[in-house]
């Protein structure tokens, strides 16, 4: 049997837009605010057309029975084969909302060294910035007069200073009085010596010593997780359970990965020992690396975990809630107008602008939904997880809070759900 060939990565530009297309899922266009290409233009259907690979491994674009066409050439088609120079237009064969599929540039091959992290880790990633030891001291925060600035809403103004002791040649990290602390091989400390072989973590930024530098790596989101052989059991002696046994497997970056199965099947088990919550008796989970239980007093300010129950005061507006979050979550030296910034991004990022100042209690289930997610976005972590986050809702509203999380993923998190 022939081996099936598989569709080319390819570069979709729309007006005002550009993403890059895998082969494998189907990208939708439309009005539809949950479509993966959203075309703002009247004459456009709410679900207009989807393109995806064929069997035989080229792209496809079928039209949805929309009202006025897809087109090419100025000729209205149903179903084209799509390759790099295809100009679409939609609603409209002369002035429709367009979109054009172009080929990837050839990448430039770099010979890279492997970076500190990667000797401490095992987690390939070069660093963001680079800036020479200190030779007295090195102040790091948010705020403008440090040393090092770090533009990061969940590291306070003055976050901490590195301290350098010229004699011995040594170093030591001290906090001061961080609102989410200062941690070494994540672990929280008030005070510690620092030295090749540590990782030193603020905020989502981590640092390493090398040589007479300080190597800053930035977590943005792309990281992934490995599972390795973990097992959880409950109870002891003869009434022991053994509820997940030798479980292994990978996650990767920027993925959404559903945790399906029957009832009793373990997946709220499985999807505790990965947020850490309820950590395996054995095996281990890997963060970029890192392992997570050792390292959790850290990394859990790296992971996102939505509760099936929308946990949210439902006589606040959106707007108002998130505000509170915010103030939570957030060091107390941020200011008014960093907190509104950043809840306006989630509303945006999240599709709530036309919900902002509504009342929690008078949204749709799946709007609350986006509001518990959106609670969740506003520390930007690199882990998203779900608990039965389609649960109780209609077909039209599960198809919509799917979409979400895809989008979630494809912007460059990680993204588990456990389906009902």
């Amino acid at each position: 049997m022939a081996e099936r060939s598989a569709a080319p990565q390819l570069l979709l530009e729309t007006d005002g837009d550009a993403q890059l297309i895998s082969p494998n899922r189907d990208y939708r266009f439309g009005r539809d605010p949950d479509s993966d290409v959203v075309l703002a233009d009247p004459r456009v259907s709410w679900h207009h057309a989807v393109l995806h690979t064929a069997a035989d491994g080229h792209w496809m674009l079928d039209d949805e029975d929309s009202t006025n066409g897809t087109y090419v050439d100025g000729h209205r088609v149903r179903h084209l084969d799509v390759c790099p120079g295809t100009l679409l237009r939609f609603g409209d064969a002369v002035d429709g909302a367009w979109a054009q599929v172009a080929a990837l540039p050839e990448p430039t091959r770099v010979n890279r060294r492997p970076s500190a992290l990667t000797a401490i880790t095992g987690s390939y990633r070069q660093p963001t910035r680079i800036a020479p030891l200190p030779q007295r001291v090195l102040r790091i925060g948010r705020a403008s007069d440090n040393d090092l600035v770090v533009d990061d809403l969940v590291v306070s103004r003055y976050h901490a200073e590195l301290l350098a002791d010229s004699a011995a040649g040594s170093y030591e990290i001290v906090d001061l009085g961080s609102h989410n602390g200062t941690f070494v091989n994540g672990q929280r400390v008030g005070r510690a010596p620092v030295g090749p072989a540590d990782v030193v973590g603020i905020g989502h930024s981590l640092f390493c010593l090398v040589g007479d530098e300080l190597q800053e790596y930035v977590d943005t989101g792309a990281v992934g997780l490995d599972v390795t052989d973990i097992t959880v059991r409950v109870g002891g002696g003869s009434g022991a359970r053994t509820l997940l046994e030798g479980v292994t497997f990978p996650v990767a970056e920027k993925c959404l990965l559903a945790v399906a199965g029957p009832s009793g099947a373990g997946k709220s088990t499985l999807l505790n020992a990965l947020t850490g919550l309820r950590p395996a008796e054995e095996g281990s989970v890997r963060y970029d690396g890192r392992d997570l239980y050792q390292d959790y007093a850290e990394l859990r300010q790296r992971i996102g975990l939505v509760p099936q129950d929308d946990i949210l005061h439902t006589q606040l507006t959106v707007r108002r809630a998130l505000g509170y979050a915010a103030e939570l979550r957030f060091p107390g030296d941020t200011s008014k107008a960093e907190r509104r910034a950043r809840v306006a991004e989630v509303i945006t990022e999240l599709g709530l602008e036309q919900r902002a100042d509504q009342v929690i209690s008078s949204l749709s289930g799946g709007q609350r939904k986006r509001v518990s997610v959106a609670l969740e976005l506003l520390t930007k972590p690199s882990l998203l997880f779900l608990d039965e986050p389609t649960s109780g809702l209609d077909p039209g509203m599960d198809r919509s809070v799917m979409h979400m999380l895809r989008r979630l993923a494809d912007d460059g998190r990680t993204v588990v759900g456990q389906p009902p």
